[in-house]
């Protein structure tokens, strides 16, 4: 069992840096949609969309190997208040990439205003995504 926690935490970790490829990536590519021409914006958001795949299956992948990571390395032990912080702040991160894909639906359908709002939510969920890296070292360290 030991060892296969410490397969889990592998693939864990290789999700976290997979999701956190939509939080890199999306404050560079959201600003350029709102002034992109039509074809370079669907050139960028063919990206977008190809990111937000990865994103969505590496969160999957988190929230399963979480859990089981939770269980078999640490007995379902909460090591520390930390942990609660992370758990709030994955909780927030997930809003905003449910918020950033409901204005990727606007954004494509051609609103100007939504594109601009990409670079907003791109650096919320960044800075969500750093809170969960951070409070993470402190619950697991």
């Amino acid at each position: 069992m030991y060892v296969l926690g410490l397969i889990l935490f592998v693939i864990h970790i290789v999700a976290f840096v997979a999701g956190g490829a939509n939080s890199v990536l999306m404050p560079f590519i959201g600003p350029r949609l709102a002034t992109a021409t039509p074809e370079v914006r669907g050139q960028l958001m063919g990206i977008v969309e190809g990111v937000a795949k990865v994103g969505k299956y590496a969160m999957a992948t988190l929230l399963v190997s979480g859990v089981l990571v939770l269980w078999l390395k640490w007995d379902w032990a909460i090591p520390n208040n930390w942990f609660w912080v992370k758990m709030a702040l994955i909780v927030v991160m997930i809003v905003f990439i449910s918020l950033n894909e409901m204005n990727a639906r606007k954004a494509r359908q051609g609103d100007q205003e939504a594109a601009g709002r990409s670079k907003m939510f791109g650096q919320l969920t960044g800075l969500s995504f750093l809170g969960v890296l951070v409070s993470a070292v402190f619950a697991f360290n």
